[in-house]
């Protein structure tokens, strides 16, 4: 028999009590628990003691969780997906389109389908001891999951349906290094790739793997693995996939990273804590930082989500308190999102607000309590609450997934049509009246010299902007900081905000001040990007009028449309939505999409926001405790230099501006360049056949943008 799970999971004791109930040591309680090799008089008094029949009790196994059933809503997606691809796939195979038309007009819209269908991420975090891995096992209906009390998965596990396998993977699991190049974790987007994988793979086999590579006890912990991908069958896999994270504040950095990079990812995020002890301010800190990162999947009008539907923070382990006692969980929770509201500041949502739709109104204490619950494995009623929250998620995700495709597929035909139908104006007009091309290809000639020279001089403003919006930001943020981070302003902020004289509202102050210099980091970038987006929207627009003259001389109509060709135009466009989350993101240009980067690593913030709270542990009597706390916060921002790595990210996001701009700003040269050399090939040449076989190329285009199966 399992006399430690029919002592935990059937009676809900401790072994204290176990032992005191029947008579024997506690001592005896735990070799028993450890050997299974009970005496027979002990059985015979455990089920005198607990009324269990003698047969019952010999056969008594450890209940098996049941898998979290979900509807498979993903089909209709995969469905999308599958007709989209073999549609894309089929159009270049029987249309032949050369590699010039393949890039220009079919290359991204096959990417953005890649991208787009895929089953949602859920992102389990805590730390180390918060039973991450237990709950994954409940939701798959398995124990698939190394558990132990002391921190144990040290890797990212990716764990997906056995129908997503590749079929260059054999084994059920393909463990991965933690480093190759300049990338320091595998990309799971890349599970397709398979030279990419293989690159990557250090280990392969069955489930038992994960112990080896996976866990600080395996023997092969010390290879230096950071991730795994494993395949099971399991309900909650068919619409999404899971990935189990290290624990966080385990002294182990590469841990930290490894979370912190996976967990931005995600689209949903289960945050545990445990029930005793819930939403420390390490928590709560960290929380903070997953929030600000949760994508935005709640739109207003748009699709049935409620605002945060895909957070949910559990109160981990809650047989711990009182053997479940709801109304001490209630507490708890109620607590623990009080704490958490006390370190955000007025303008925390702003983001979320303007991308959702949802008004501040939405985002309140209420919306924020209904994602927080309780769990344990021990009472499975506790967990329903939870089980249906997520469950709702999960049906609905891929319902919005597939519609949002959809559209994506839609706009790019409406974006993209336009040039192609240019494309086929120009080539016709060339065969119909090449005279005016070649009058064309002269006035570009003599104007073209001018025009570099007035390009570049537009370059230059734009960076002398840059430049300017770079020393505004950090005047305009060093000014709130000297004027909210001093002794009196933090004293009268401490009796506004009513923060007694307690270690944890001393560190919730500390939290919610940091939380507020944040946001407002934020607003001040957030507000230059905007004149900064007038400013490239003028660049844009003074390319397109300085080629116009040339076309207008020669009576040619303009097809060369620089905010369509350019990544500039979506540079302009989104600037400020892409300054979205943490202090410091920079905007990385990479396979034609913006990537958010932070300045500030997670460990970083942490440990500042904890050693500001830290310094107002000791109670400091008397009158002038408040005064005592606001010096040791501005001491703690001095020796942490906290305003100067707010300084430093924002430096780094104007720097990486700069470095945007001037990449698309070639992008931008270069396409020209290239227009201007094709059309002089085509005019000088006049091949009459290559130039119908050109158009005859362009239609059957224009007739796979007509018929795309949506």
């Amino acid at each position: 028999m399992d006399l430690k799970s029919f002592r935990k999971d059937k009676l809900k004791m401790t072994q204290e009590a176990f032992a005191k109930l029947i008579g024997e040591e506690q001592s005896n309680i735990s070799r028993w628990e450890e050997s299974g090799d009970i005496p027979l008089k002990a059985l015979e008094e455990i089920a005198k003691k607990t009324g269990t029949d003698f047969n019952t009790l010999l056969g008594y196994q450890k209940p098996t969780p049941k898998p979290l059933e979900v509807d498979n809503s993903w089909l209709k997606a995969d469905f999308t997906k599958r007709t989209l691809v073999d549609y894309i796939r089929r159009a270049l195979e029987n249309a032949e389109i050369p590699e010039e038309q393949r890039k220009k007009y079919v290359d991204d819209l096959r990417i953005g389908v890649a991208t787009s269908l895929v089953k949602p991420q859920i992102a389990i975090v805590g730390r180390s001891d918060t039973g991450k891995s237990t709950l994954i096992n409940a939701l798959l209906g398995a124990d698939k999951m190394p558990t132990s009390w002391t921190p144990t998965t040290s890797i990212a596990v990716y764990i997906k349906h056995i129908v997503d396998k590749p079929a260059f993977i054999e084994e059920d699991v393909w463990v991965f290094t933690n480093h190759v190049g300049d990338e320091d974790l595998w990309n799971e987007c890349r599970l397709y790739d398979e030279t990419y994988c293989r690159q990557w793979k250090i280990g392969a086999g069955g489930v038992e793997i994960l112990h080896s590579y996976g866990t600080r006890q395996g023997e092969n912990y010390n290879k230096n693995a950071g991730a795994a991908v494993m395949f099971i069958d399991a309900p909650i896999l068919n619409n999404s996939d899971i990935v189990d994270l290290p624990g966080f504040g385990t002294e182990t950095e590469n841990d930290d990273n490894i979370t912190f990079k996976a967990a931005q990812r995600a689209d949903v995020i289960i945050y545990l804590s445990q029930a005793n002890g819930f939403m420390r301010i390490e928590d709560i800190t960290y929380l903070k930082r997953n929030i600000s990162e949760l994508p935005i999947w709640e739109k207003k009008g748009a699709n049935s989500l409620s605002p945060l539907s895909n957070l949910f923070v559990v109160a981990s382990q809650s047989h711990t308190v009182n053997n479940g006692n709801r109304e001490k969980l209630e507490g708890i929770l109620d607590t623990g999102c009080a704490n958490l509201l006390n370190t955000l500041s007025d303008e925390y949502w702003h983001n979320r607000q303007s991308s959702s739709g949802y008004t501040g109104q939405y985002y309140g204490k209420e919306e924020l309590r209904s994602r927080f619950f309780v769990y344990t494995t021990d009472i499975p009623d506790l967990c329903t609450g939870f089980n249906e929250a997520l469950k709702t998620v999960l049906e609905t995700l891929p319902i919005i997934i597939n519609d949002r495709t959809k559209m994506f597929v839609a706009e790019y035909v409406k974006a993209r049509k336009p040039s192609l139908i240019n494309e086929i104006e120009k080539y016709e007009g060339i065969l119909a009246k090449r005279d005016k091309y070649v009058a064309l290809l002269g006035e570009i000639d003599k104007n073209e010299v001018a025009r570099v020279q007035d390009n570049d001089k537009r370059k230059k403003e734009v960076r002398d902007e840059i430049h300017k919006l770079n020393v505004e930001s950090i005047n305009e943020f060093s000014n709130f900081c000297s004027y909210t981070v001093n002794t009196d302003n933090l004293v009268q902020l401490i009796k506004e905000r009513k923060v007694n004289n307690k270690k944890d509202e001393v560190e919730q102050f500390g939290s919610w001040l940091l939380s507020t210099l944040q946001v407002h980091c934020e607003a001040v970038l957030s507000n230059k990007a905007d004149k900064l987006r007038s400013n490239i929207e003028n660049y844009i627009k003074g390319f397109s009028e300085s080629i116009v003259p040339s076309f207008e001389s020669s009576s040619v109509s303009v097809d060369f449309d620089a905010g369509r060709e350019s990544v500039l135009g979506m540079f302009g466009m989104n600037l400020v939505a892409a300054f979205v989350g943490s202090l410091g993101p920079a905007l990385l240009w990479g396979e034609g999409l913006f990537a958010i980067t932070s300045m500030l690593g997670p460990i970083g913030i942490i440990a500042s926001i904890v050693t500001i709270g830290a310094l107002g542990v000791a109670k400091l009597f008397g009158g002038g405790w408040e005064q005592g706390v606001a010096k040791k916060i501005v001491a703690a921002f001095e020796e942490n230099d906290i305003t100067g790595k707010f300084r430093n990210g924002i430096r780094d996001y104007w720097t990486q501006t700069e470095k945007v701009f001037d990449l698309t700003a070639k992008e931008l040269d270069d396409k020209w360049e290239s227009y201007v050399s094709d059309l002089r090939v085509t005019v000088t040449s006049c091949d009459v056949n290559e130039i119908q076989e050109k158009i005859a190329v362009l239609k059957r285009l224009s007739d796979f943008f007509d018929h795309i199966p949506l």
